[in-house]
């Protein structure tokens, strides 16, 4: 059984949670007034959830998204403290759809990362999601850049990375005719995107699923609650909303 998480947002923005089960719990205090998004099927100002996630970027969108799919019975919430979704680091980035070519064979980086790239272009083909699948050249513009080409070049093989061939200076000019070398590696795999409307959209498949957001909801403070005898997840919480 999971352990649930009982979030209680008051009216005054004060936000309380603890573990059931006898397991440790956290509380958290928001600042502003919440603003929830469409969908989700629980109240801005009084909600009680089995898990909350801190953050609303595309780390926290793509984990509150694979919970509920994976676990459509579990109530989850999304807190941000900004008024929009994805607003940070997700939207500004230089877009690149890795290809894995660079990770240590046989790691964890190296199998995500392609695994990663490949469901990423699926789901943006699905939902319409505008993208570039534009490729990219690793040139060695030295002799001596040679081997360590040739040695990446391995590694991505062993990774699993598609479509990598090793092209010589003819080629590498019908390719890119501003690019100077003596070989390189073409991954026509490597591509870019507009991650910001990825976590959008991630954000939307969260609230149909049953999910809910609340922006403008700052969490600045986390303790941790004391230990509870044990109950069932399904026992109500005993108390008053909005209490200090």
């Amino acid at each position: 059984m999971v352990p649930a998480l009982r979030y209680l947002v008051g009216a005054c923005g004060r936000a309380r949670g603890s573990f059931a089960g006898g397991s440790p719990g956290a509380c958290g205090f928001a600042s502003g007034r919440p603003r929830r998004l469409c969908g989700g099927s629980r109240s801005a100002s009084s909600s009680s959830f089995d898990i909350v996630i801190v953050g609303g970027g595309i780390v926290g969108l793509a984990s509150a998204r694979a919970l509920i799919l994976r676990h459509p019975s579990l109530s989850i919430g999304v807190l941000e403290k900004e008024k929009d979704l994805a607003v940070h680091q997700t939207g500004h980035n230089s877009g690149v759809i890795h290809s894995g070519i660079y990770y240590k064979p046989e790691s964890l980086k190296a199998k995500l990362c392609v695994q990663g790239a490949a469901l990423l272009y699926e789901y943006c083909q699905q939902k319409g999601i505008s993208y570039k699948q534009c490729g990219k050249l690793i040139v060695a513009v030295e002799q001596e850049e040679i081997p360590r080409l040739q040695a990446l070049y391995e590694k991505g093989l062993q990774n699993g990375v598609q479509g990598l061939r090793l092209i010589q200076q003819e080629d590498i000019k019908k390719k890119e005719p501003y690019c100077r070398g003596l070989m390189a590696i073409d991954c026509p795999h490597t591509g870019i995107v507009d991650y910001r409307q990825v976590a959008l959209s991630f954000a939307q498949d969260f609230q149909e699923a049953g999910g809910s957001v609340l922006t403008n909801f700052e969490v600045k403070d986390i303790e941790m609650a004391k230990e509870s005898p044990s109950r069932s997840i399904d026992e109500p919480e005993v108390g008053t909303e909005g209490a200090d």
